[in-house]
């Protein structure tokens, strides 16, 4: 099976296939705008599609012979996520080739390696206003759970209620962990660990390899509708009457 990954979620663009459950190339961008340096300020919408040309060609193969595509829904940047679901639903527009939605944290934690012990993965993404998007999972070498579920907290309270927990080494991972690095130091014990993640194959990597389980082990979950996981509502959403 021929899995496309995508990830647009982060001013980190990244696409990738993996080919039989191995990762045949990937391809990872920082996308901005053109004389715009600051962070978040993504271009996602000029740089996805080429970018899909590009991994697709290193991996020596083309659209046609894809099983199936992957994309992050989320959480993260809300117009980052609509470029990534609206591409996918484009690319399989008119085809036979499923698409299936992956969230953002889910894979950014699968990306850290399986161990011979177990190593708690909290990935965790700047979600503004002084808070950040986290989980919290279990790694094995034989082994991926979900103790915490998709959440958004202040970065200490956050980092506290992971630490509560983590009776095992803990990576904290995601450029949320990068930013808040010296609350982690502080509240989550000498065992903590915070990379931004370069060490590890991309998100996209990520996605395109649960996508791919996902969709072994139950197809119908293709026909399930695809939208973003935001979490946090948008802040264009209109207020109700009741509300004004």
């Amino acid at each position: 099976m021929k899995v496309l990954g995508l990830d647009t979620s982060t001013a980190l663009l990244s696409a990738a296939v993996v080919d039989g459950g191995e990762l045949a190339a990937e391809c990872v961008r920082e996308s901005m705008q053109a004389g715009d340096r600051r962070p978040g300020r993504s271009n996602h919408a000029e740089g996805l599609l080429p970018l899909i040309d590009e991994v697709l060609q290193r991996a020596g193969t083309d659209f046609s012979s894809l099983s199936l595509v992957g994309v992050a829904v989320g959480p993260g940047s809300f117009t980052g996520l609509r470029i990534g679901i609206s591409t996918a639903k484009g690319l399989v527009y008119g085809s036979d080739t499923p698409v299936v939605g992956v969230r953002t944290l889910e894979a950014a934690a699968y990306r850290v390696p399986g161990a011979d012990g177990t190593t708690l993965v909290c990935p965790m993404l700047d979600a503004r206003k002084g808070e950040v998007y986290g989980a919290l999972y279990r790694r094995t070498a034989a082994a991926f759970e979900c103790l915490i579920e998709d959440c958004l907290e202040a970065p200490e309270s956050m980092v506290r209620r992971m630490g509560a927990l983590a009776k095992d080494p803990c990576i904290f991972v995601g450029p949320g962990a990068l930013a808040y690095a010296e609350v982690i130091e502080r509240y989550a014990g000498g065992d903590a660990r915070v990379t931004a993640g370069a060490e590890f194959p991309c998100t996209a990597f990520a996605v395109a390899s649960i996508a791919g389980e996902k969709y072994r082990t139950a197809p119908a979950i293709a026909a399930e509708p695809l939208s973003p996981h935001y979490i946090r509502p948008p802040d264009a959403v209109a207020k109700s009457p009741a509300a004004s």
